[in-house]
C-alpha cells in the first residue's frame, strides 16, 4: 500500500508540537519551575516549535493555481479596483500640488 502524501500543515504541525511540548514540560519541571508556569511555557514553546518544524519539513516552491480559481488572489470584487483607486488619488494629489505652487 502506498503511503499518502502529506500536504496539510496540521499533519506536520501537531505531532512535532506535542513532542516538543512534552520535552519542554519535562525539562522545566526538572529544573524546578512551578507546574502552572511549566505548562504555560511548554504550550507556547511546543506551538512555536511545531510551527517551525512544519515549515521546515513542508515543500517549497511557487504556489500552484487551484483549478477553477485565480490562484492566491481572493475573489473579492472591490480588491481588484484598489490599484485604480490608488492611481486616481495620486493624480488628484499631483493636481493639488501643482495648483498650490
Amino acid at each position: 500500500m502506498k503511503k499518502p502524501v502529506i500536504n496539510d500543515v496540521t499533519d506536520l504541525l501537531v505531532p512535532a508540537a506535542l513532542r516538543i511540548c512534552l520535552l519542554f514540560l519535562l525539562v522545566l519541571v526538572l529544573i524546578g519551575y512551578p507546574v502552572e508556569a511549566s505548562i504555560l511555557f511548554a504550550a507556547v514553546g511546543g506551538l512555536a516549535g511545531g510551527f517551525v518544524s512544519a515549515w521546515w519539513r513542508s515543500y517549497g516552491g511557487a504556489p500552484q493555481q487551484r483549478p477553477g480559481g485565480r490562484g492566491d488572489w481572493p475573489n473579492i470584487p472591490w480588491l481588484a479596483r484598489l490599484p485604480r483607486w490608488r492611481l486616481s488619488s495620486e493624480r488628484r494629489h499631483k493636481r493639488r500640488r501643482s495648483q498650490s505652487q
